[in-house]
């Protein structure tokens, strides 16, 4: 298993590119935009597994 320390690379990572995808955009923009929802919904992906796999104990350092 992963160093848990890079599962939190990666979910920042997937934040970083989210704000990245969105920036500039309303939600108008954003909700016609097929391409920005899907690689929006895929890092939101990325987080969850991400997070699914942290350790519980260190869920109260967060």
């Amino acid at each position: 298993m992963r160093d848990y320390k890079l599962y939190l690379d990666d979910i920042l990572e997937a934040i970083q590119r989210i704000e990245e995808y969105t920036s500039g955009m309303d939600f108008e923009d954003f909700a016609g935009n097929r391409l920005v929802v899907d690689a929006v919904v895929r890092n939101l992906e990325i987080i969850g597994e991400s997070c699914r796999v942290l350790p519980q104990e260190n869920e109260e350092g967060f």
